[in-house]
């Protein structure tokens, strides 16, 4: 008796280890680093790809991208093979941008049919545990994020310009970042984002702020230049609303985050 019920233990822990190697394990999308001669880095190709497969709400037919990758992988080739340390800062940080983009979008059609990034990977394991190459390294999604464009490149509005493809995130542009209008286009996201009621609401009768979790997440980069989120906010909101939150005690209270996929074949 003793016997079966320690081959039984053994087996239970078998398939537990399985399951955990399944779910921890780091995936690397696999690529060709070496730039192809000739080929000189452009969006282009990335702009064409949201433009044809994301709708002006920012909503994603992934389906249509699985079944036609052909742009989208030749794109993913030249973000593995770029070496962008020469460029200009804007060049460098929309490289970023893009690439962030870009690569989420790839993570997803990987992994499709899916719901959620939160069922591609328990634990968040979409953005740390699988790995994609861009300027001749292998990186996490975490690891562009907070290692490169928030480390190298601090900028609050950069959060409203990244998207995680996600119901609560910023919409997705259906066009490529470049670095000539890059300063005009973090503004208008970050306008729009702040402005839009589903992200930021004032309550006056409470005295309360209900807003986007990214403002609790990265809390402490809403302090770059400002005196924290409500001095932050009050550049973007309409004049007596920003004059309401500099000069009123509020309490900010954070919403829930949907993290349901941007997929147009769910969001109709």
């Amino acid at each position: 008796m003793k016997k079966h019920i320690l081959i039984g233990c053994l087996l239970l822990l078998s398939v537990c280890s399985v399951l955990f190697l399944y779910h921890y394990r780091v995936e690397a999308d696999s690529r060709t680093q070496a730039p192809v001669e000739g080929t000189a880095f452009s969006h282009d190709l990335f702009d064409q790809v949201l433009q044809e497969h994301v709708n002006e709400n920012g909503w994603v037919n992934y389906t249509q991208l699985k079944a036609h990758p052909e742009k989208f992988e030749a794109y993913l080739d030249l973000l593995a093979a770029a070496n962008p340390t020469e460029w200009s800062y804007n060049e460098q940080l929309t490289f970023w941008i893009n690439a962030y983009n870009a690569l989420v979008m790839k993570g997803v059609i990987d992994n499709y049919p899916t719901t959620s990034v939160r069922k591609v990977k328990l634990f968040n394991g979409f953005f740390s545990r699988l790995k994609f190459q861009a300027a001749g390294k292998t990186y996490t999604l975490n690891e562009i994020e907070h290692g490169i464009l928030r480390e190298e490149y601090p900028d609050p509005r950069v959060h409203f310009v990244i998207v995680c493809a996600s119901f609560s995130c910023p919409p997705l542009w259906n066009r490529a970042y470049t670095a000539e209008t890059l300063e005009e286009r973090l503004e208008t996201a970050t306008l729009n984002f702040i402005r839009n009621p589903e992200q930021v609401r004032i309550d006056r009768a409470k005295r309360r702020v209900y807003l986007s979790k990214i403002f609790k997440w990265y809390k402490d980069d809403f302090k770059m230049g400002y005196d924290g989120t409500e001095d932050f906010l009050a550049d973007y909101l309409p004049p007596e609303d920003a004059e309401y939150l500099t000069s009123t005690d509020v309490k900010l209270n954070y919403l829930n985050y949907d993290w349901t996929l941007n997929d147009q074949k769910i969001h109709k």
